[in-house]
Formats: structure tokens, C-alpha cells, sequence
């Protein structure tokens, strides 16, 4: 992912002066050679996107050149998710979560909030997160929080283990969220790592240490100068479901989870 975010990089220092300079052909040629070099490095659902891109007979350059930014875009904001490691996880002790660390039913916040048309839901019973998400007006994530009834000190734990079965577990990520006290001071923030089982074993735990929240973001933007999440002093949980690798209906089962120690 490197390579690929250092070629889209310099494609769009080229293609948006250009664009600028009303040389919108040069611009959108710039980009679908990116295009065409950095497919096979995607991982398989950013691959997709950006391939329906390629293949498609755009009706004008300004079109065609918008269409691959908004794909570069995408792309950029990809991470690399956790995967299940049982062997790392055989080391440390798990302790799932109780009713008396997370409430039983979250807060639904989906991207209605922004104008947004994407849905969600949590079923309480089977411990599923289910929804689909839709990109029109300029939306694309659905989410669930738990809001702690009081602030939970984890500081003597590692961090969050999770037990997951997932849709297209081929493409799909998703992200844990927590909140800090810090983050209750600062509207609209909060700390992601983005996770996935993408051999939809049941068996094999992810393991997400808290050192890894280490960038506050406010509205999906990193929050320059921010402290690190603070584990003993836990505010919020949750779950989400969002573009580029999730766009349309998703189903997240949570088989388990809680803390390693």
C-alpha cells in the first residue's frame, strides 16, 4: 500500500495542476495510467472499485478525471486492518466483556447525521451488527456506540480481543472506536483501528493493542498534537461499517470479546 499511496501521490500532483490550468485531458490521462499501474497492488475490494473505473466510458475528460480522484481518495484513506493471530493471542489471558463494562444495547450513529442514507442496527440477542451503507449524499458509514454508564479503567489490560464472523469477509473491514475522556472534550472525536477476518474462521481471535490508538481523529481527520488514547479512562465502544470496503449491506457477528491481559 505504500507503493500504490506514492504512486496516487504523485499522479495527483501532476493531474490537479493540470486540471487547474484547464488541461482537464492531461489530467485525466495522468490518472487513468495510475490507475492502470497500481490495480493488481489493491487489495481486492479497492481493486473492484477502481477496475468498474478503468472499464468505464466516461462521456467527457472532466468526468472521467473526477471519478478517478474520488477512487484515489478512497484508496488513500484505506488501512491495513488486524487479522486473527492465535498464536500471539495463546499468550495472554481474555476476559470477555460484561453488562457491567458495556451497557446491552448501543447507540446507533450512521452518516444521517451529515445528511446521509445509510442504516444500521444491533441485535442484542445473536450479537450482530447489521446494515448497509450507501454513498449518496456524500455519505457511506453506519456505526453503533456503547456509551459507558461509568468511566472504565482498563489500564491493566493490553488491549481489545475480537472473535468475528463477517459478510464478504474478502472485502470487508471494520472499525473499533473508543473514547476517552479527552475525546468527550473535543466534539465529534475519537480513536479507529480497523480490523477484519478475512478467512471467516471462527476460531481465531484479532487482537487490537491499545498502543495502536494513537491518533485522535475529529470527523475522520487526524487531530494534530492529540494525546494517545488513555485506557484508564474509557468513555465509549464501538463498532463501523464504512466506504471504501463496505458499501452496501454488511453483517459483523461478534462471537466474542473483551480485553487481553
Amino acid at each position: 500500500m505504500d507503493s500504490v499511496k506514492s504512486q496516487i501521490g504523485k499522479a495527483i500532483s501532476i493531474g490537479a495542476p493540470a486540471y487547474n490550468a484547464g488541461d482537464i485531458d492531461e489530467c485525466a490521462r495522468v490518472y487513468k495510467e495510475t490507475a492502470l499501474n497500481i490495480s493488481e497492488l489493491l487489495p481486492k475490494g479497492l481493486k473492484k472499485g477502481l477496475d468498474d473505473c478503468i472499464q468505464t466510458e466516461f462521456s467527457n475528460s472532466n468526468e472521467e478525471a473526477w471519478a478517478f480522484r474520488k477512487q484515489f481518495d478512497g484508496i488513500m484513506d484505506y488501512e491495513i486492518p488486524f487479522t486473527p493471530n492465535e498464536s500471539e493471542a495463546s499468550k495472554y489471558t481474555l476476559e470477555p466483556f460484561t453488562d457491567r463494562m458495556i451497557p446491552s444495547m448501543p447507540v446507533v450513529v450512521n452518516d444521517n447525521v451529515m445528511g446521509g442514507i445509510s442504516k444500521g442496527g444491533w441485535d442484542a440477542e445473536s450479537k450482530t451488527f447489521t446494515g448497509n451503507t450507501s454513498l449518496a449524499n456524500n455519505g457511506g458509514f453506519s456505526s453503533i456506540r456503547w456509551r459507558m454508564n461509568n468511566i472504565q479503567n482498563w489500564s491493566y489490560a493490553k488491549g481489545i480481543y475480537l472473535k468475528v464472523k463477517h459478510s464478504n469477509p474478502e472485502e470487508h473491514t471494520f472499525r473499533l472506536i473508543l473514547k476517552d475522556t479527552t475525546c468527550e472534550q473535543v466534539r465529534l472525536s475519537n480513536f479507529k483501528n480497523v480490523f477484519c477476518n478475512p478467512e471467516d474462521n471462527q476460531d481465531d481471535t484479532i487482537l487490537l493493542p491499545f498502543e495502536s490508538f494513537n491518533q485522535m481523529e475529529q470527523m475522520g481527520r487526524p487531530f494534530e498534537n492529540s494525546p494517545p488514547f488513555n485506557r484508564g479512562a474509557v468513555t465509549e465502544l464501538g463498532l463501523m461499517a464504512i466506504k471504501p470496503t463496505v458499501v452496501g449491506g454488511f453483517e459483523l457477528k461478534i462471537l466474542d470479546w473483551g480485553l487481553y491481559v
